[in-house]
């Protein structure tokens, strides 16, 4: 028996606190076949790969889209499977031999973003033991890595094959061709494919060598067996393994318009760069987003939520989010609809402020995506009668057109303030006064002009009138707290924000922030949900007010605020826990309010109780709950719990203001929480270090300088030199050793 190619022990190990890196979730020692296939991405590519990854699996490309079979909107429509494969042992396939392969363990390391699965396959009297290592890269976006590494018990001869394969997934085999091979390396192999119902196209294109051994390529491009592959044979003797190594490109035609051809090229040029370079970049670009962990110290069971929360929200998201991301990220599986991986408020108001501290430039991708759609969401508000931009409560990825489907209630006009809340968060948090003026102003501008002619003049002042909230009331309601608040922390900002700019606002936003209804209770003080509103009326558990002091920022008396939360606690909480989205931050509501063991108790009903996938992603539901299907990584869900971690529980509340001002209350955690610690936060354009400990005046944000900014300033003040230039580094590269039951990788 021969052991498989091994890569690096992974960091981080369950039940222990790791500090140098995340805690992974333990492998995975079942086939598990009532539970999701793991899930792994980058921003523009999302893999579920199967428990055998060369024989299952699906793919989803950002802004690669399709017609909803059944209402005919755009919806989130499945690639070409670019991980699949075959290992043939003396002239029998794995493929055709399902019942002679065995899988032995799949597991995850969260540090790298790789997942490496091994299985057994037995041919005949011949037992080959395979490894597979999988990766989206994240420095080459666009590029998927796979290597497979097999070795037998007795000599036999091998055929090992990576393949993109179309089995099973919906639209056209438009063409494919084999590509000549030239200098510099090029992929073997292109693939041109139309999605379901004829509206876009991806392009594919696969490179394959392999490891260990010598040979020559057999290329197949066979629409009838519906896969690009490309195979090389080998003899082998027991106990040496050898291996296949893939680069498989994807581009949709929302980002180039030949997207095969762009395929190619980019799969070219991640050849030059090669297979360890391109897996050691990927490695110290998933290294550089960790230093933006949260640690809980001594909370093992909730450092590790933490971290599954932390990695899946940056699996889902990057600078090469062209069309932003889904409720879901990239991750899809046809057992549930996944909101069709529309881009909704959740992303803006859930997934986007830790984004922003800890990865602006996927931040940054997001609110471009709003930019780009602007004709879109301008065109939306003269349909509905206003002015401004107005964007829909569920874009498409192309134009970013309302795509909601015919049973979808109306009137849920807060979307367009949560869009616009996150512009101004954006321009406070990074002070990119280019973006700011450029891009953020415009978004603004526009939104404010919608919500002046949203608003209605009464005697009571500026009303919002037949409205939904976040709750999505069977009926529309008058002056949603949640949408009411939303609109003045909305126009205060804006006039912070041009002010900061050195110019002045319009007058009448400030004044309709002061004239906006704010929906009250008269006997004790506390913001409502909204008017009439009443306690046994449908979805009245939903804590609307409540949200919009935290995760809003809107702000009011203390005594306002401490009544709100008081009235959310009492009447609200227990019975809104379990409820997505609100449920994993309603412990900052507790916490706000000085009740520790009440925080502590809400974080485990409305966040701990959501996991059970066996590679800890949060579902959209408690995992106890049968009425619902496993659906994973939950963004909204995900994103408040690490709000809660980021602004909620340290007290942050960015503004234009110098950030030293942004920590604005006591800090009180949850029972048994010390403290949260973040080594690498992003603010201003430098590098930030967060501790909020427990009974804390204040918690403690100090920034620092980026690197090359401080060398360049020190250089700066330096007496000039004699040039005294040294050899720069030699190039050096590692070749994988292969030699009798293990090796070593660079």
């Amino acid at each position: 028996m021969v052991a498989p190619v091994s890569p690096p022990e992974p960091t981080g190990s369950p039940g222990s606190l790791a500090l140098p890196g995340p805690i992974n979730p333990p492998p995975l020692l079942s086939l598990a076949r009532d539970r999701l296939l793991a899930y792994l991405g980058n921003g523009h590519l999302g893999l579920r790969v199967g428990r055998i990854p060369l024989l299952d699996g699906l793919a989803i490309v950002n802004g690669f889209w399709g017609s909803h079979p059944k209402d005919g909107i755009p919806t989130v429509a499945p690639a070409p499977y670019p991980l699949a494969g075959d290992i043939s042992v003396d002239g029998i396939r794995a493929s055709e031999s399902p019942d002679a392969i065995q899988f032995v363990s799949q597991h995850s390391d969260f540090a790298t973003g790789e997942l490496t699965s091994r299985f057994t396959f037995q041919s005949g009297d011949t037992l080959a033991e395979a490894e597979v290592v999988t990766f989206c890269s994240r420095s080459d976006p666009a590029l998927v890595l796979q290597e497979l590494h097999v070795g037998c018990d007795r000599d036999a001869d091998l055929v090992l094959t990576a393949s993109i394969s179309t089995i099973d997934v919906p639209g056209r085999w438009m063409d494919a061709g084999r590509i000549p091979r030239g200098e510099p390396p090029t992929a073997d192999a292109w693939l041109a494919w139309e999605s379901m119902g004829a509206t876009t196209r991806c392009g594919t294109a696969i490179a394959a060598w392999p490891d260990g051994f010598d040979g020559e390529p057999m290329v197949q491009t066979r629409a009838d067996a519906c896969v690009v592959s490309v195979s090389y044979a080998v003899h082998v003797r027991a106990g040496q393994p050898v291996g296949l190594r893939s680069i498989v490109g994807l581009v949709p035609a929302l980002a180039h318009a030949r997207p095969e051809r762009q395929a190619a090229l980019l799969v070219s040029r991640g050849l030059v760069r090669g297979w360890d370079g391109l897996r050691d970049a990927n490695r110290r670009a998933w290294s550089e987003l960790w230093r933006g962990r949260p640690v809980i110290p001594g909370q093992d069971d909730w450092q590790r939520r933490a971290d599954a929360s932390f990695y899946y929200l940056h699996a889902s998201a990057s600078q090469a989010s062209l069309a932003s991301t889904g409720v879901f990220g990239l991750a899809y599986a046809p057992e549930y609809h996944y909101y069709r991986g529309h881009v909704m408020w959740d992303v803006e108001s859930f997934a986007f402020p830790p984004l922003l501290l800890t990865n602006p430039d996927a931040a940054r991708a997001m609110l471009r995506f709003r930019s780009r759609t602007f004709p879109a969401a301008r065109a939306n508000a003269a349909l509905h009668g206003r002015s401004g931009l107005q964007f829909p409560w569920e874009a498409d990825f192309d134009r970013g057109d309302e795509a909601v489907p015919r049973w979808s209630k109306a009137d849920k006009d807060h979307v367009t303030l949560d869009v616009g809340l996150a512009f101004e968060l954006y321009a406070n948090v990074t002070g990119d006064l280019l973006f700011t003026r450029l891009e953020a102003l415009p978004a603004i501008a526009g939104v404010a002009e919608w919500l002046l002619s949203r608003v209605e003049a009464t005697e009571r002042g500026l009303e919002i009138r037949r409205v939904r909230g976040p709750a999505e009331a069977f009926e529309p309601v008058d002056n949603s707290a949640f949408v009411n608040l939303a609109a003045i922390t909305f126009l205060r900002r804006a006039a912070e924000i041009v002010r900061s700019l050195g110019d002045e606002p319009p007058d009448e936003w400030e004044a309709a922030a002061e004239a906006i209804v704010v929906p009250r209770d008269r006997r004790t003080g506390a913001v409502v949900n909204q008017d009439g509103f009443r306690l046994d009326e449908s979805l009245a558990e939903t804590p609307e007010a409540a949200a919009a002091f935290f995760p809003l920022g809107y702000r009011d008396r203390p005594d306002v605020e401490a009544a709100t939360l008081r009235f959310a606690l009492a009447h609200q909480a227990s019975r809104y826990v379990g409820t997505p989205m609100f449920s994993a931050l309603l412990g900052v509501h507790a916490a706000w309010a000085g009740r520790r063991k009440r925080a502590a108790e809400l974080f485990e009903q409305g966040y701990a109780a959501f996991f059970d996938d066996p590679f800890g992603a949060p579902d959209e539901y408690p995992a106890f709950d049968p009425r619902f299907p496993q659906a994973s990584p939950m963004l909204a869900n995900l994103g408040a719990f690490l709000s809660s971690l980021l602004y909620g529980l340290p007290g942050i509340l960015p503004t234009a203001r110098d950030p030293q001002t942004w920590p604005e209350r006591r800090v009180t955690l949850p029972a048994g929480w010390k403290e949260i610690v973040v080594d690498r936060l992003w603010v201003r354009g430098r590098p930030a270090r967060l501790v909020a400990v427990h009974g804390a005046e204040r918690a403690s944000l100090e920034l620092g300088e980026r690197d090359w900014m401080h060398r360049r300033r020190r250089r700066a003040v330096r007496p000039l030199e004699p040039a005294n230039p040294r050899p720069g580094p030699t190039a050096g590269s590692k070749s994988r050793l292969i030699a009798g039951k293990g090796a070593t990788s660079s």
